[in-house]
């Protein structure tokens, strides 16, 4: 599995408190994001008013989602039903579908999160069905945010989820926080866009005075890929059916080790301000070749930034590293195959997608939250 194909997954969604610790606001003097009542009309029927759409992709992404902004603080008991939250499908002019989450659009919650001046502000959490690199490719993805936004009629546009590091800085449960989307297009049923090539910067950037205080609350990823975790995740890589595990074969742990990885360097992550720096969004799964000038490598937020735009709103794109930049080539100079890399990127997301956006999902909230 990879953020290439960990999409559009089947409601509800349930986030058990062994997999993700429960948040503790109490401990950064913060109120946790309260749920609001919907007065639920069905799939079809118009959104609720938000001031702020939040939307994000995949499973991994939707759990921690559903987690930090739906469950608060810790829970009482631990059977795994008192923390199933059913979300809300919502597809008004959609296109059907074959795959198990049923129609686009995709599902939401609605929230109040509680600035630090006291002030609420309502928020539309939306897991999005929609994706740049599936059909129906560009134009459903377009129109999907059209619909949103027209619906909610929000300020500001938040896209937010796991995406590749860009550079050997981006460690793994790194944040990766920018205004602007550079769009690079190579599926046949995008390529004929105009917006191929071009890039998209939000006349708009939210405040930054809160984050601190969620790095606090951040999971070091040092206690999850540790060097014997990762050697599991590769082992297990190896075994797999999918491609690139025979290419995978020959390569030691120590080969596809490097700054971005090492445990080590996972302690304390960091959200990063990209202001200015734009991300790369493609419609194929695409892992760095080396040091790229790019906030992270993802597949949606470029195409969602134009879409934004155009309804006259801002945008902010909010990536948690849960794939770290590939090594090319061994420490011995070894050349490892792009589909060696690809299925070792792939079982990194897979095995620590899920606990770098409990990290995305936080540095979020803090953005609202003092925005």
């Amino acid at each position: 599995m990879s953020r290439f194909t960990d999409f559009r997954a089947a409601t509800p969604v349930s986030t058990l408190p062994s997999v993700l610790p429960p948040v503790d606001w109490a401990s950064i003097n913060a109120q946790a994001p309260a749920p609001v009542a919907v007065n639920y009309q069905g799939p079809d029927a118009q959104l609720p008013p938000a001031e702020v759409v939040v939307f994000t992709w995949t499973d991994h992404e939707w759990s921690a989602m559903d987690h930090v902004f739906l469950h608060g603080a810790a829970q009482g008991g631990s059977a795994p039903s008192s923390l199933v939250h059913k979300w809300l499908q919502y597809s008004r002019s959609a296109p059907g579908g074959s795959s198990p989450g049923g129609r686009l659009w995709g599902y939401y919650q609605l929230i109040d999160i509680q600035g630090p001046d006291g002030g609420k502000r309502r928020v539309l959490l939306m897991k999005s069905n929609a994706h740049l690199a599936h059909p129906p490719w560009l134009a459903g993805l377009e129109q999907m945010v059209a619909a949103v936004v027209s619906d909610a009629q929000p300020a500001h546009v938040y896209s937010i989820g796991t995406a590749g590091g860009a550079t050997l800085s981006q460690c793994l449960g790194y944040v990766s926080v920018t205004d602007k989307g550079t769009l690079q297009l190579k599926v046949r049923d995008n390529t004929p866009s105009s917006l191929n090539g071009k890039t998209f910067p939000s006349p708009w950037f939210p405040n930054w005075n809160l984050m601190q205080k969620a790095q606090q609350l951040f999971l070091p990823l040092s206690k999850y890929a540790t060097l014997a975790s990762l050697q599991e995740v590769l082992d297990a890589a190896k075994r797999g059916k999918h491609e690139g595990a025979q290419e995978l074969q020959p390569f030691s742990l120590n080969d596809l080790m490097n700054a971005a990885l090492n445990p080590a360097n996972l302690r304390a992550p960091q959200a990063v301000n990209f202001k200015g720096t734009p991300l790369l969004t493609t419609d194929t799964y695409y892992i760095a070749p080396g040091d790229m000038d790019y906030a992270a490598l993802e597949m949606d937020d470029a195409a969602v930034g134009n879409a934004v735009l155009q309804a006259g709103k801002n945008f902010v794109f909010v990536r948690n590293i849960s794939d770290t930049l590939v090594p090319a080539e061994t420490p011995a100079h070894q050349a490892i195959p792009e589909k060696a890399r690809g299925a070792w990127s792939s079982a990194l997301y897979d095995a620590y997608g899920l606990f770098t956006s409990y990290n995305g999902a936080l540095a979020a909230w803090a953005l609202i939250a003092a925005s």
